[in-house]
């Protein structure tokens, strides 16, 4: 009787000790990093709301939590927040003067992420950009001096890192404003991005989508795959990775909206 009542306790030991739950694991799981979106020029609401219900209410990859608005006068707005136990939490972006040169937004930028910092203690976050906004974050990044929350992952989508190279866009009457000279091959902006490209956190991994709706010289229609590529200047090659999307429906605003995108995102950032 007493032999089987020492193994009866041996036993119960054994499961207390060897197989009892991970409640480490299962506390880190809960604290997910933040993903905050961007959107490009003469963008808004519109560049990522459909693409975040996807995520959300499709996918169920996790929920936007927080939008921050910088209105036409510089001023930011904060609607939500971000719950503790969230499952990857979504920011997003939303600058009202979508016109304003690549610094300027770069600046708002700056602002949203010491307010991440400081007010909801945001440490690690990732980032995903399309068109103008991956430049915008590519700019963040150079010039991030460890007050800011640090940038982990980082995809661009359609982003022009060799300038819009189609002399038809700049003759759009509606393509104006200060960005519009950013945009343009060889200008004093993306030359900077690549003189600065040692200041960029070799640390962070990147992916770059690229779409070709027709030829990779028009590339998605705006964008030339060349340029939408052109991060790899930049970025460590052990840390760049890219996909094309061949296909007549990867135009430039319709990269947001396409399923193969989606499936990108959500590889690369989470692992689905």
């Amino acid at each position: 009787m007493l032999y089987f009542s020492i193994v009866i306790v041996a036993f119960a030991l054994f499961i207390f000790l060897f197989i009892k739950p991970d409640t480490t694991k299962s506390q880190h799981n809960t604290q997910s990093t933040p993903t905050l979106f961007v959107h490009g020029f003469k963008g808004g609401p519109r560049s990522f709301n459909f693409m975040l219900e996807r995520f959300q209410n499709q996918y169920h990859w996790g929920k936007k939590t927080m939008v921050c608005e910088v209105d036409k006068n510089g001023h930011l707005h904060i609607y939500g927040g971000i719950p503790t136990y969230s499952k990857n939490p979504f920011i997003q972006v939303v600058f009202k003067n979508n016109r304003a040169s690549i610094q300027d937004t770069t600046n708002w930028l700056k602002e949203i992420m010491t307010v991440l910092n400081q007010r909801y203690n945001v440490k690690e976050i990732y980032v995903v950009g399309h068109s103008m906004g991956g430049l915008v974050l590519t700019n963040f990044i150079e010039q991030s001096n460890g007050q800011y929350p640090e940038v982990q992952k980082l995809i661009t989508i359609g982003s022009p890192f060799k300038g819009i190279q189609k002399e038809t866009y700049y003759q759009n009457v509606h393509n104006t404003g200060p960005a519009i000279f950013d945009l343009k091959s060889h200008s004093p902006f993306l030359q900077s991005l690549v003189s600065n490209r040692n200041t960029f956190n070799r640390h962070i991994q990147v992916l770059s989508i690229a779409g070709v709706a027709k030829d990779p010289e028009d590339g998605d229609g705006v964008v030339s795959l060349n340029s939408a590529l052109g991060l790899q200047d930049i970025v460590p090659n052990s840390n760049f990775h890219k996909k094309i999307i061949y296909d007549p429906h990867a135009t430039h605003s319709g990269l947001h909206e396409h399923p193969i995108v989606d499936q990108y995102i959500g590889e690369f950032l989470w692992g689905y």
